[in-house]
């Protein structure tokens, strides 16, 4: 099985893939989920000097440091321009390369350049000064209300040199398989524009029906589709094709049944427990 590393988002931290980490596990699969710098366990001590290139060179001294091979690296959202960085830096290493719902880099080109004005607005409203930014409205990372206090007690202040700090022009392009997940239906035109990218750009396309965070509001899904792209030869769709799941019974069952778990889990503290695959989600669950 493979060596996957997870990278998360902004304002976020390796705890975001805990439940699709924990279900890549039981496929086989030896998981890493690192936090970047001033994020996750580290939220507390903020590091506004944190920017793209600080961040990909963290990813890339990790699997250097863990002495990973033949590594699927996953990035979500702001961490595609980390892990499309990692990668191309480490060629030969790094032989899958899957973003989720994630910005694709321009060379020269920053976060905020590729978001345009609209983005631009959305950073100087959530300025929380000394050089870093506050998270947005929770709207904006689709976790659902079940998720959202508990995906909001974990948030950070993240540094605004992220966003600013142009992607690297002097990288070669990495070699490896390029696979972007796309999570339907998607709102926001940055994302909508990134998808669309992706396909003319030849990577290989899947979609996923969650919101923005799916590894929190379609953890197993999500954990399934890696295990399928990891498992199968790499597919050669037609430009512009997605490969879109099914509105069908089982599809539905799916989604009725990673609802009723995230609740039940973040009701109840259990969070060591994992779904098998035909549980009918009869627990006495009184919110599902």
């Amino acid at each position: 099985m493979a060596s996957i590393v997870l990278v998360h988002g902004a304002f976020q931290g390796g705890w975001v893939w805990k439940w699709t980490a924990e279900a890549l596990a039981e496929r086989g699969h030896t998981v890493h989920r690192p936090s970047l710098s001033g994020c996750g366990q580290r939220r507390r001590l903020p590091d506004p000097r944190a920017g793209l290139r600080v961040h990909a060179d963290e990813i890339v001294q990790y699997i250097l440091d863990e002495g990973l091979t033949d590594v699927t690296l996953v990035g979500h959202s702001y961490a595609g321009l980390v892990c499309c960085a990692a990668a191309d830096m480490l060629p030969g290493v790094v032989t899958r390369l899957i973003l989720v719902d994630a910005v694709l880099p321009r060379p020269g080109r920053s976060f905020v350049d590729l978001g345009g004005e609209p983005f631009a607005r959305l950073l100087a409203a959530n300025d929380a000064g000394g050089g870093m930014v506050r998270p947005w409205p929770l709207d904006g990372f689709g976790v659902g209300a079940e998720a959202a206090p508990w995906f909001e007690r974990r948030l950070g202040l993240f540094p605004l040199a992220a966003f600013t700090e142009p992607y690297p022009e002097s990288l070669a392009p990495s070699p490896a398989r390029r696979v972007y997940i796309s999570c339907l239906p998607a709102r926001n035109p940055l994302l909508r524009a990134m998808t669309a990218r992706a396909s003319a750009e030849g990577w290989e396309p899947h979609a996923l029906m969650s919101g923005h965070c799916a590894m929190i509001s379609a953890p197993l899904e999500l954990a399934g589709l890696l295990h399928r792209v990891i498992r199968d030869a790499p597919s050669a769709p037609a430009p512009g094709d997605v490969d879109l799941p099914p509105l069908d019974r089982r599809l539905l069952e799916d989604m009725r049944r990673q609802l009723h778990w995230t609740c039940c889990r973040l009701s109840k503290g259990e969070e060591r427990q994992t779904p098998e695959a035909g549980d009918d989600g009869a627990s006495g669950c009184p919110e599902c």
